[in-house]
C-alpha cells in the first residue's frame, strides 16, 4: 500500500493535516495574544494620561512639588483655594479664608488640644487701643437649648440677636472678640479689687 506525502512538509499526509490544523490553532491564539496586547497597551497610555490629569488637578486634587516645599492643593470648584503642606499644615492658599462649615451647614463639635489665633503684630495695621467706654458693654444672659438640626444635645450659648453689635459677625458671634472684652472686663474688676483691698497709706 502506497502512502501518500504531503510536498510541503515532506510528511505523510494524515500527519501534515494534523500538525496544519494545530497550526492554525496556534496562529490563531497567536493573533489573539497580539490584539490583547495591543488593548492592555492602549490602556496603560489611557490609564497613564488619567493618572498625568489627576497629578495635575484634573480631579480637583494636584501634588505640587517647587521651591516652597512639596503639598497636595485642593479645587473643590475651578480654582485651588485649599493645600496641605508636607509637615501636615492645612493652609488656604488665596484668599486668606478657610471656612469649614456656615450657619445652614455648621460642624456639630470640633474636638482640638488648643487653639490658637494668630496674632503677630506685623500681620496687623491701623493698632488702635479700644474705647474704655466698651467697658461697659453689657453681656446677655447665656441660654440654654437644644439645635433644631445636627446632634439634638443641650448647648449653652448666646443669641446673637442679644449680642452688641461689635461683638457680631455674620449670623454668629466672635469668639476672639468676646473673649478679648471678657479678659478686659476682668482686669478691671482685679484693679479695682486690689485699689479696694490695699491697706490706707
Amino acid at each position: 500500500m502506497m502512502r501518500r506525502i504531503d510536498r510541503e512538509l515532506g510528511l505523510p499526509t494524515h500527519i501534515s493535516r494534523r500538525i496544519k490544523a494545530e497550526l492554525e490553532v496556534l496562529e490563531d491564539k497567536d493573533e489573539k495574544l497580539e490584539q490583547k496586547l495591543l488593548s492592555l497597551e492602549s490602556e496603560s497610555d489611557s490609564l497613564k494620561q488619567r493618572i498625568a490629569e489627576i497629578e495635575g488637578g484634573g480631579l480637583g486634587i494636584r501634588k505640587v512639588s517647587d521651591e516652597a516645599g512639596e503639598r497636595i492643593e485642593f479645587a473643590p470648584s475651578d480654582r485651588f483655594i485649599m493645600k496641605l503642606t508636607s509637615d501636615g499644615v492645612l493652609k488656604p492658599i488665596e484668599p486668606n479664608i478657610l471656612r469649614i462649615g456656615d450657619q445652614e451647614n455648621y460642624l456639630n463639635d470640633v474636638i482640638t488640644a488648643n487653639i490658637t489665633i494668630p496674632s503677630l503684630p506685623r500681620s496687623k495695621e491701623n493698632v488702635e487701643d479700644l474705647d474704655p467706654s466698651l467697658l461697659d458693654i453689657e453681656l446677655p444672659a447665656p441660654k440654654i437649648y437644644e439645635r433644631s438640626e445636627g446632634r439634638r444635645e443641650k448647648e449653652i450659648g448666646f443669641m446673637v440677636d442679644e449680642l452688641p453689635e461689635i461683638l457680631r459677625r455674620g449670623d454668629g458671634y466672635d469668639l476672639k472678640a468676646l473673649v478679648a472684652i471678657l479678659a478686659w472686663k476682668i482686669q478691671r474688676l482685679e484693679k479695682l479689687l486690689a485699689k479696694a483691698t490695699q491697706p490706707d497709706s
